[in-house]
């Protein structure tokens, strides 16, 4: 769930992908399975997503999910989308193993990770994670991987640098959308957002990400490409 208690930063993440092949085994507990995404599931993601309060509502959710995944790129979801089912068989985590086109170039980035909220404390959402990371293997080999989040989801940043993640202090990514918007622009506050972390964070656990922290390369640029549409996200 989102923590407004904390002044809102965005705060991007990346993961060399060396580390996709240190990945553990993803441990569930008894009688959860993983499933891919088959036809339907969006309703299933769209309560998920809208339980954590990503959404106002599960409708605004699935137009959301149909507009940008399923109706230009339903083919990829089979691949990519991981969800987890308890023994009831009702979904109750996801994430997705996506791609993006952006300043960076073609990237994986890990997207929409969520789980029920009466499903939390089980490590189901560092399973659905280790899940995908194993897919990225697969369906993006040359990539890094990256993830945008932000200071109100502090947990998630806390297990996302448990897996292997660390801060990416890059101050912007250009976004393009498979859409007539152009580009959009990512923005990242790695500094304010490590302070502000501090609030809820234990002074070791700052101290790594700061000393993990993976400064842009050369490859990492946000002046390319050129966008004539940029609009502020």
């Amino acid at each position: 769930m989102l923590d407004k208690s904390l002044t809102f930063y965005h705060f991007i993440m990346k993961m060399p992908r060396e580390r996709l092949a240190l990945m553990p085994e993803p441990k569930l507990p008894e009688g959860y399975t993983f499933a891919m995404y088959e036809d339907g599931n969006e309703v299933d993601w769209a309560r998920l997503e809208s339980q954590v309060l990503e959404f106002p509502s599960q409708e605004k959710a699935l137009e959301y999910f149909n507009r940008e995944y399923r109706d230009p790129y339903r083919n990829e979801l089979y691949k990519r989308c991981v969800f987890i089912k308890n023994p009831e068989g009702k979904v109750v985590a996801t994430t997705t193993a996506w791609f993006m086109d952006t300043s960076l170039g073609h990237r994986g980035w890990l997207q929409w990770i969520s789980t029920d909220p009466a499903e939390q404390g089980k490590g189901l959402g560092k399973a659905v994670i280790i899940r995908a990371m194993q897919l990225f293997k697969d369906v993006e080999p040359n990539s890094d991987i990256y993830l945008h989040t932000q200071t109100w989801s502090h947990t998630a940043i806390y297990l996302y640098h448990k897996i292997g993640f660390e801060a990416f202090p890059i101050d912007h990514v250009k976004v393009q959308w498979n859409n007539e918007r152009g580009y959009e622009i990512m923005h990242n506050g790695t500094a304010d957002a490590l302070v502000e972390l501090e609030k809820v964070f234990k002074p070791e656990l700052i101290k790594s990400l700061r000393d993990g922290m993976l400064m842009p390369n050369d490859r990492e640029r946000t002046d390319w490409p050129p966008a004539e549409d940029i609009i502020q996200a």
